[in-house]
């Protein structure tokens, strides 16, 4: 049925534009395996490029009405948010038909894991700049670890799955450094939860976090900035 939805949408404007107009109908599309499977097919085929352009231009429309795009939680300034939208909209453009697996997850759920990595790229950008305005020092080899780390779309939950086979495979390194005042809080359980929340929700949240742990938010940001990422570093650099 949602595949008929599709293909009378790409043979009549009309049909597209009354399809365009209902979010509810193009969240079940994008939640359904073979609709976004046969939309992919359009978009990558080669036989009609002019077809694959407008299949492709299509699926962005429609990721845009669905009105599941996500929107930064009230968080995020404007300025930032747009500028990394914009990168993502750039990147999915390129790497639709080369990285995507409409198997394994929606395109919004695939653009909108890569946004919130742009946010803090954009976010990481601002602050070197900044820095740099003020005058003050810039550790560019361990700025980026200062973040949560961030798998590659393409390779999201795999690639959690080894970390976190890492994390538990060296339990002494990790285990034994410990949050001051708080001996239960050590680096292993937090990467471990950390990289947990990013492979269940694709978010992450430092709030959550330190109330998990009951402690106060900015010092358990500042002991995984200053400790447990660096750890973690070299772990994946051996």
């Amino acid at each position: 049925m949602k595949i008929g939805w599709l293909e009378a949408a790409f043979s009549n404007p009309i049909e597209k534009s009354r399809l365009l107009q209902q979010p509810k109908k193009l969240q079940e599309i994008m939640n359904d395996v073979p609709a976004r499977q046969w939309l992919w097919e359009q978009a990558c085929q080669s036989h009609d490029l002019t077809l694959a352009s407008q299949a492709k231009d299509f699926i962005i429309i429609m990721m845009k009405s669905s009105r599941l795009i996500w929107c930064g939680g009230g968080k995020i300034s404007p300025d930032i948010y747009e500028e990394a939208l914009s990168r993502t909209w750039e990147w999915f453009s390129k790497e639709m038909s080369l990285a995507y697996n409409p198997e394994r997850a929606s395109f919004v759920t695939w653009f909108n894991q890569k946004l919130k990595f742009r946010i803090l790229d954009v976010i990481r950008e601002k602050e070197k700049e900044d820095k740099r305005k003020y005058h003050l020092p810039i550790d560019e080899e361990n700025h980026e670890w200062m973040y949560p780390p961030a798998p590659e779309p393409e390779r999201w939950h795999e690639t959690i799955q080894e970390w976190l086979e890492l994390i538990q495979n060296h339990p002494h390194s990790l285990r034994n450094c410990r949050m001051q005042n708080h001996p239960d809080v050590n680096c292993q359980f937090l990467l471990m939860h950390i990289l947990q929340m990013l492979r269940d929700s694709g978010d992450f949240s430092w709030d959550a976090l330190a109330q998990k742990y009951q402690v106060e938010s900015s010092a358990l940001k500042r002991f995984c900035k200053t400790r447990c990422f660096p750890i973690f570093k070299q772990l994946l650099s051996n």
